[in-house]
């Protein structure tokens, strides 16, 4: 499944609430999985003065032995001797110590340099897919709400917010009702502003989420999964799974009853 481009504002929103952010100090050899690496090799001749080497080639193989990248040509960098090779090592990629190495021949003779590097869990506890599935489960479909007009007709409002990125304004009900564009507008609060004042009545189609609903199914799995606990530690503070249980209680209360799935507010 891949992620909405129109859910990415929601996601890193309600990942901020969550506090799946926070990034742990790591050693110089370690990265987490979903980082970028960049491996380095200085290639030198036999009495040890750096020398550019032939056919150059770089091999890397994950925790598990399994060999991601076979013989791929590492990048020049211009300075005598020395290649690299950017790696992007995959979000689920296995834990655990990899190895890679730089290889090529230098004045007839074979020149090896390995190279071994330690990946650690991802630096999130959700994935941007998970994420995208518990904002699924705490939404509605609004269908031709009428919006509420303010005083000077240019701002207007639905009683809903937390839009997802595809919301469209209409100018009727009728099977030929045309798209409004507005100026610029709100997704969290659903506020709609035009830049000149206008005359007509909108109605609203989108999607619209809960989001103390999602936060509170956030702190329900952590509580409920000692591996995910353990896990969200930030800023130095560590959550108990009952500390956990309240944070999740506490948002349900905030997020109500919300059972429909599609709500049509026109008459």
């Amino acid at each position: 499944m891949s992620v909405r481009a129109s859910m990415k504002w929601l996601i890193n929103f309600l990942r901020l609430k969550v506090n799946d952010e926070g990034v742990t100090t790591l050693d110089p050899d370690q990265y987490y999985a979903g980082d970028s690496i960049k491996l380095t090799c200085e290639y030198t001749d036999m009495a040890g003065a750096p020398a550019d080497p032939n056919l150059p080639t770089v091999t890397i193989w994950d925790s598990m032995g399994k060999v991601i990248i076979d013989k791929a040509t590492p990048v020049d960098s211009g300075v005598i001797g020395v290649r690299y090779y950017i790696y992007g090592i995959p979000e689920d990629g296995p834990k655990g110590v990899w190895r890679a190495e730089f290889t090529g021949s230098i004045d007839g003779n074979v020149s090896k340099h390995p190279i071994e590097f330690d990946v650690v869990t991802s630096k999130r506890i959700w994935t941007d897919e998970e994420l995208q599935d518990i904002l699924d489960l705490n939404r509605i479909h609004v269908r031709r709400e009428l919006l509420t007009k303010d005083s000077d007709r240019k701002k207007y409002y639905s009683q809903y917010g937390m839009f997802e990125d595809d919301v469209i304004l209409w100018d009727s009900v009728t099977s030929n009702a045309k798209i409004v564009s507005p100026s610029s507008s709100s997704l969290v609060d659903g506020t709609f502003v035009f830049d000149t004042e206008q005359n007509g009545v909108y109605y609203l189609d989108g999607k619209s989420y809960n989001i103390h609903g999602a936060i509170a199914e956030c702190m329900e799995q952590l509580a409920m999964d000692p591996n995910r606990a353990r896990a969200w530690e930030r800023g130095g503070v560590k959550y108990t799974q009952y500390d956990l249980f309240e944070m999740s209680k506490y948002h349900r209360n905030l997020a109500g009853t919300r059972t429909a799935k599609t709500i049509r507010t026109y008459s």
